[in-house]
């Protein structure tokens, strides 16, 4: 799950501020056990994290749970995904909240006031100028990696990196260095663009609809086949269109374009399934 999708979650999770937890049950290890009897009082997001703080009997100390939804991982409120068994099941009075698949930790407290508010993408306080000064340590690094690495785009995830490099007409390889520094902050600012708008589309049921290149088979522009390889060093998933993301060998300006048109015969009216991403 990307950082738009866990701001959702959050927003999704608020009437269960203030509610105690009646039964914590799932397949986790770490001691959910603690948390029956709690209550929830603070949540947060940071990147693709989750920061539930549960609050406990005078004079003992919060929890505070750090939830990472990995690569396939996923939530439901008050429903159940069938066949599928809980990372961690929260019951409560007014509902019941379920993770599935994913990382949880606990006595998370020092790990979240450790971290930096302005590379959250979802942050209202995100920095476009400090996210500038850290890119500058990161000139060797391809765009498909940058793009990806939380310590600079906090939330930016697989989804956001394909569909950002196809609106700056960019090959994934390309070395951070052949962007001209005074691009940087373009370039900062067409993630942070994107991730709003992954927002907003993913409210409404349509975020599949708007994809241009992520899992789809030809270029929306020339209709050539996408490439699909596994590229950076952590060889993710990324497709891109050999024409129009040339693999540049100077420094060009950048040009950062407009998400295009949904597809013809699309049907906004009709809302889409359900997106874990």
């Amino acid at each position: 799950m990307e950082g738009p999708s866990l701001l959702i979650l959050r927003e999704e999770l608020q009437p269960f501020l203030g509610q105690k937890v009646i039964e914590a049950t799932g397949n986790t290890t770490q001691p959910k056990e603690a948390l029956a009897g709690r209550r929830v009082d603070r949540i947060e997001t940071w990147g693709k994290n989750l920061f539930l703080t549960f609050s406990g009997p005078r004079k003992s100390a919060p929890i505070v749970t750090k939830t990472h939804f990995l690569m396939f991982g996923s939530y439901r409120i008050s429903e159940t995904r069938p066949g599928r068994v809980p990372r961690l099941e929260l019951k409560f009075r007014n509902g019941v909240i379920y993770f599935y698949s994913c990382s949880i930790r606990f006595f998370a407290e020092e790990y979240w006031k450790a971290l930096d508010p302005r590379v959250d993408l979802m942050s209202q306080v995100w920095n476009p100028g400090h996210v500038v000064d850290l890119m500058a340590v990161k000139r060797s690094s391809a765009l498909c990696d940058l793009l990806l690495d939380q310590n600079v785009f906090a939330g930016s995830g697989n989804i956001i990196k394909n569909e950002v490099l196809f609106n700056i007409r960019r090959h994934p390889l390309t070395p951070l260095s052949r962007l001209a520094k005074q691009d940087w902050p373009r370039l900062a600012e067409a993630v942070h663009a994107y991730c709003w708008n992954f927002y907003e589309w993913k409210k409404k049921f349509e975020l599949r609809k708007h994809w241009q290149v992520y899992r789809q088979r030809l270029c929306p522009l020339c209709g050539v086949k996408l490439n699909r390889e596994s590229l950076g060093k952590n060889e993710r998933l990324t497709f891109y269109c050999a024409r129009h993301q040339p693999l540049y060998l100077q420094i060009r300006k950048l040009q950062v374009w407009d998400v295009l048109p949904m597809k013809p015969g699309t049907t906004p009216e009709i809302p889409e399934r359900r997106l874990d991403h």
